[in-house]
């Protein structure tokens, strides 16, 4: 008995060391919480969550128009298949990148440095990923966690995804502000 209460200890210290491995700086979350990140990403996730037919056959010409339709100049990474906008901006490179499988939208955002090769990553992830990262760092884990927004239409993607550069434009203001780049 006194082995498996130990036993149950030892696991729990392990767990949480593995969630402390998790930690984002305060600094990043400052940016997420100064553009209220996981509640705009939550919400736009609950809004175009659905379980009937999906659309999941893409047409790359269809969604570089809606990219360009709201301003952006993407391209299509075949050997990864995703789509890809990358904003240079003083020595660093802002990427935004759009999975588009099975009718979810994945999106992952995040900031490199084009000096420093070793350390490239500055921030980044997916969007599900960087709220659950949030989640556990604000001590609110759930078992169920944010999951991709889903499209049935061209017109449902556009809607997310103008939703979308919302979140990224006011993430890479709020980085650029809070690391005075």
């Amino acid at each position: 008995m006194l082995g498996n209460i130990i036993k149950l200890k030892y696991d729990l210290d392990h767990y949480k060391m593995i969630r402390e491995d998790l930690k984002i700086s305060n600094k990043l979350m400052s940016v997420y919480n100064n553009i209220n990140y996981y509640s705009r990403y939550k919400d736009l996730s609950e809004k175009y969550f659905t379980e009937e037919e999906r659309l999941e056959k893409i047409d790359k010409k269809i969604v570089l128009n809606i990219l360009s339709d709201l301003g952006y100049t993407g391209k299509y990474n075949s050997r990864e298949s995703f789509f890809q906008i990358q904003e240079d901006f003083r020595n660093k490179k802002f990427y935004f990148n759009i999975n588009l499988k099975y009718g979810l939208v994945e999106l992952i955002f995040g900031l490199l440095d084009d000096i420093d090769e070793e350390k490239n990553q500055i921030i980044g992830g997916t969007a599900c990923g960087v709220c659950e990262l949030i989640e556990i760092n604000k001590g609110q884990e759930s078992n169920e966690y944010i999951k991709d927004p889903r499209f049935r239409t061209y017109e449902e993607l556009k809607e997310i995804l103008k939703e979308a550069f919302s979140l990224y434009e006011d993430l890479k203001k709020e980085v650029v502000k809070i690391y005075s780049l």
